[in-house]
């Protein structure tokens, strides 16, 4: 059983306009040195809940972690492997960054400190979209911090962002032209998502246009021997983000620092819990005794077997692997209700999904409209 770590760093250069996760303009809140020091002593105030166990994958997200010194990130790492958590050179250790804020010395730092993959924030070379995204950083702040990591043979993947306003499907095929100066190994590929009323929803494209933009990354990627593993990540084969399948293969992971959740195969079914997104809420919690099996109704939930079924379909149809009825059988002791084989039935009729053997997979046209699918898969 694979397991893995995730870390929250909620600090920013600039708060993106779409953004929607727990973070703050790292002049806003508290210095860096004292989140650090919550992290830690919420490591050991909940590691003996937790571990102490092999670590698979550990995840440092945001925010920028980049943002921070090395050696606050370094002292997070050690902080776990004095509570227990142990890991070695094959561990994934995955940083995210931001372009424009690292250098030859601080990356140099990250790797020494055990960091060995690199997730970027690319999501456009366009100047004029970063702008209108209010990103901090620029195009050519962007190929630098590419070429560095190129010049070091690290393993890096890149974030790219389409469907935004004015975007074209030229502006976006210009992107995915320019990845052809780089070697990245993995790539997600994320719509823009906002709620109704949100000022980015205005002048997109639309949805038949937006639909072309996902056909269009899958060929251009596609034709760079990447392939879809899961509905927004594409890999070379071999460089999948192994913390990624974490979630997509009911895996466990723990969450650590504000907001963050985490799931543990413990109870009848599983249990999942989170931090607050409140720092001063945050702060207190961390402090008092906790068991994973006596979260609060606001913060967790104990799954019941029916929860626990509509999860491993969900994320399993998510993958390329798709939903394997014979797994999902062995899972929970029996196969699917009636209602969801005739739903497969109905899928099939309407191009949704196939069915090979006992592994059941969205189509193109399924991919799609996946949350549409996933409805008929809730027990």
């Amino acid at each position: 059983m694979a397991f893995g770590i995730y870390v929250h760093i909620p600090y920013c250069l600039q708060r993106c306009t779409y953004c929607d996760f727990a973070t703050f303009e790292a002049s806003q809140i508290l210095s860096p040195n004292l989140y650090i020091n919550h992290l830690k002593n919420e490591i050991r105030n909940r590691g003996t809940a937790v571990g102490p166990r092999a670590v698979d994958t550990i995840y440092f997200g945001g925010g920028t972690p980049s943002l921070l010194h090395p050696s606050l990130l370094g002292d997070i790492l050690a902080e776990f492997s004095i509570n227990g958590f142990t890991w070695n050179s094959q561990t994934e250790v995955t940083l995210e960054i931001n372009p424009a804020t690292l250098d030859e010395t601080k990356i140099e730092a990250f790797t020494e400190a055990g960091f060995n993959r690199f997730s970027v924030g690319v999501q456009t070379f366009n100047d004029r979209l970063l702008k209108l995204c209010h990103r901090k950083h620029s195009a050519q702040d962007t190929h630098e911090t590419l070429k560095l990591l190129e010049s070091r043979k690290l393993n890096y993947s890149v974030d790219i962002l389409f469907g935004l306003p004015t975007q074209t499907l030229g502006d976006l095929a210009s992107d995915l032209n320019i990845l052809d100066d780089y070697n990245p190994k993995h790539a997600s590929p994320y719509c823009l998502t906002v709620p109704t009323g949100h000022p980015m929803n205005t002048g997109r494209a639309p949805d038949e246009e937006q639909a072309q933009m996902f056909d269009l990354i899958d060929e251009e990627l596609s034709k760079r021997d990447f392939y879809r593993y899961e509905i927004s990540n594409y890999a070379i084969r071999g460089f999948e983000s192994r913390h990624n399948l974490l979630y997509w293969q009911n895996q466990e992971y723990w969450g650590v620092g504000l907001s963050s959740h985490s799931y543990l195969k413990k109870g009848s079914w599983g249990v999942r819990f989170w931090n607050s997104r409140s720092l001063s809420e945050y702060f207190e919690q961390i402090k008092e005794d906790f068991d994973p099996l006596k979260v609060s109704e606001t913060q967790g939930e104990l799954l019941t077997l029916n929860q626990a079924k509509t999860d491993f379909c969900h994320t399993s149809l998510r993958t390329s692997q798709g939903l394997n009825l014979r797994e999902f059988a062995r899972t929970f002791g029996g196969p699917l209700d009636s209602a969801q084989q005739q739903a497969i039935k109905r899928l099939q009729n309407q191009g949704l999904v196939t069915l090979e053997g006992e592994d059941l997979r969205l189509t193109r046209q399924g991919i799609l409209i996946s949350n549409q699918v996933f409805v008929e898969f809730a027990f």
